[in-house]
């Protein structure tokens, strides 16, 4: 089967970790035989922008295609504002950037359903060129859709309804996002939950020489954007009571963004700023090296669509405790494979994690089972076979049941 893939997520020179998950996922359905080409606009960058700045000046960098002998990637220019104005329009503005490269690939690979990832852009210019090529569209909602472009304007929410409600089949990678769908279009049977996914190759199982750095330590592992909604400040003033009863306990928080100084300055101001850790973003396989030495994993986020992070840390055999009502509900079965807490409550997570540090064997049962879990239903090759019987399903006109 052959299939478009539209994604502005997908990862390129510019930013080779945005949007891994869109990328592993289209190479798991390229394992299990489906063919797949990207298409995957980036920023046009004018020539003053790109000479001043150097995020755009990355853009610039960015080659129109990438071939690596098993996905070819293409990256047509379209034009996208700084700071996302105009937002509620970038819709349009990729598929007037991309509709003619998308005929002739039609002409010259005639794929049989579009894939767009995010309903806007993706999915709005993914809902045109359905139209005008006849083929049938999936969407997948990864979170962002639904909890934040909808409430910019009325215009966006307008566009993003749009997409809801022409495409073929709505793919929501958690039932929270789903319920959220539902309340846009009643209980329509084109409404999937299919999560996402790791790829069990990425697991770290290599000595590393971080154990010696934190050598006599139990180490508590956050990772994750230092923004408000992944809660980080909660993990700091619960961290506060952990040390009252543990001393040799550490956190460390992995992630960059626009709360870091205002998270170091909490730390010092509840007097743990020495055995706190902020470290800056680091590639994906150094993430899973901090994984593999962790005693536990917390992020306390109350604004998560998914949650990939949860299931690496779950993969690696750690007790994870994340929050109730989020995606992460639909993996972790509170006080079987994980934990689940109270949303912006600093005082049930400190008894969360100070009941795993007291009790060893609990948490090693919680983390085995953990590990299970992922295992068996949420490796990427699991995930690309749910997505292929929908898209069968879509060819052959009818409606899967995932």
């Amino acid at each position: 089967m052959r299939v478009l893939c539209l994604s502005n997520l997908y990862p390129n020179k510019h930013n080779p970790l945005r949007g891994v998950f869109v990328k592993d996922q289209v190479f798991s359905l390229a394992r299990l035989g489906c063919q797949v080409k990207v298409v995957s606009p980036v920023p046009a960058a004018p020539a003053p922008i790109s000479f001043f700045v150097k995020k755009w000046k990355g853009y610039k960098e960015v080659p129109g295609v990438v071939d690596d002998g098993t996905i070819q990637v293409l990256h047509p220019r379209y034009l996208l504002l700084p700071r996302n104005l105009l937002f509620a329009y970038s819709g349009w503005f990729y598929y007037q950037a991309t509709k003619n490269l998308v005929k002739e690939i039609s002409r010259d690979w005639p794929f049989e359903l579009i894939h767009a990832h995010t309903a806007l852009p993706d999915g709005y210019a993914g809902l045109l060129l359905s139209r005008i090529l006849k083929k049938p569209l999936v969407v997948t909602i990864h979170g962002r859709d639904l909890q934040d472009t909808v409430f910019r304007n009325s215009r966006c929410r307008k566009v993003v309804l749009e997409v809801l409600q022409g495409a073929d089949a709505v793919v929501n990678v958690s039932h929270k996002l789903a319920a959220s769908c539902r309340s846009y279009l009643g209980e329509d049977i084109k409404i999937k939950v299919i999560g996402n996914g790791i790829n069990l190759g990425e697991i770290f199982g290599a000595y590393s020489p971080l154990r010696e750095k934190y050598a006599g330590s139990k180490i508590i592992l956050s990772v994750g954007s230092l923004k408000k909604t992944k809660g980080h400040d909660i993990t700091l003033r619960a961290f506060k009571t952990i040390r009252e009863q543990f001393n040799q306990v550490i956190l460390l928080i992995i992630g960059g963004g626009e709360e870091r100084e205002n998270l170091q300055g909490l730390a010092r101001e509840l007097g743990i700023d020495q055995v706190v850790e902020f470290i800056p973003p680091q590639p994906h396989s150094k993430v899973m090296e901090y994984m593999s030495l962790c005693d536990l994993f917390v992020l306390p986020s109350w604004n998560e669509g998914f949650g990939i992070v949860y299931l690496e840390a779950m993969a690696h055999g750690k007790p994870v405790i994340g929050v109730k009502g989020q995606g992460i509900s639909d993996v972790i079965q509170n006080g079987i494979n994980g934990l689940l807490v109270e949303p912006h409550d600093e005082h049930d997570l400190a008894r969360a994690i100070l009941g795993l540090l007291n009790n060893g064997n609990y948490a090693l049962s919680l983390g085995k089972r953990a590990r299970d879990t992922v295992l068996q239903d949420y490796t990427w090759d699991c995930i690309a076979r749910k997505l292929l019987d929908l898209y069968r399903s879509l060819r052959a006109g009818g409606n899967a049941g995932v």
